[in-house]
């Protein structure tokens, strides 16, 4: 972990992507967090956004 900042939104941001999708809520979860702990990745002065590819594989594991 480097930076919790955004983390919460991201988090937001991968459910959201789950519902709009039609994704089930247990789906979404993952989204979720696959999302969030990417943010917790990038330092708060960063900038460095997962991408639709990058969250589905990484949520397929």
């Amino acid at each position: 972990m480097v930076d919790s900042n955004g983390a919460g939104d991201a988090f937001a941001a991968g459910y959201l992507f789950g519902r709009l999708t039609g994704e089930p809520p247990e789906r979404c979860g993952l989204f979720a967090a696959v999302a969030g702990a990417h943010a917790c990745t990038v330092p708060a002065t960063g900038y460095d956004v997962i991408d639709r590819e990058s969250l589905l594989r990484a949520a397929s594991r």
